[in-house]
């Protein structure tokens, strides 16, 4: 969603081409020429430079349409706090909410999944309210009154709340975020594809 959402917001033309992971898409080997990590998503762009990883997608698409200002120019301090956040999300909570979706990655114990689920989910609750902090005192955006493509990214995974159960009751400020960003008429386009 969030490369998806950077690219709408740039006015960026492309084609949008779904990937059914349910039915192994993403390991087929045509696929995997694109990006051995099997992984979603991946850009393709001007049909032979392929970037994955969803936060250097967004980094890539900012850099690329920069009228879109979808990240402070390189010459400005508030660049870093750009990356900052960014990295925070895909390196930090990111990761954390994929150790609860996916236990069994993170133990050989056959009873372990349980126990490294509900760590995961305390981590989750940890940031979340540490992110949601920053919001009260700085927001509404990561960077201020700045909307960039890191919100784009924190909105995406606000919206994976299985792993931090009643995340917009507990976290208004995180909700408050959401609601901005999913309320851009750019961001109402991929919402309506993907609902």
């Amino acid at each position: 969603m969030a490369p998806h959402g950077a690219l709408e917001e740039a006015g960026a033309r492309y084609a949008l081409e779904v990937v059914k992971t349910d039915e192994g898409a993403h390991r087929d080997p045509a696929y995997l020429k694109l990006n051995p990590n099997g992984k979603v998503p991946t850009l393709l762009v001007d049909g032979g430079f392929v970037i994955f990883e969803s936060a250097a997608m967004a980094m890539f698409i900012a850099d690329r349409h920069p009228a879109a200002k979808l990240a402070p120019g390189p010459d400005e301090m508030a660049r870093g706090h750009f990356y900052q956040w960014l990295t925070h999300l895909t390196n930090s909570l990111q990761p954390a909410m994929l150790r609860y979706y996916y236990p069994e990655r993170h133990t050989a114990d056959a009873g372990g999944n349980e126990p490294v689920a509900a760590s995961a989910m305390e981590e989750i609750a940890t940031l979340w309210g540490r992110i949601d902090r920053h919001l009260a005192a700085n927001g509404p955006y990561l960077l201020g009154d700045r909307f960039s493509a890191a919100d784009i990214f924190a909105y995406m995974l606000s919206t994976w709340q299985q792993c931090c159960p009643g995340t917009y009751e507990r976290f208004p400020h995180v909700k408050r975020l959401a609601d901005l960003v999913a309320a851009r008429p750019a961001m109402q386009r991929v919402i309506g594809l993907s609902g």
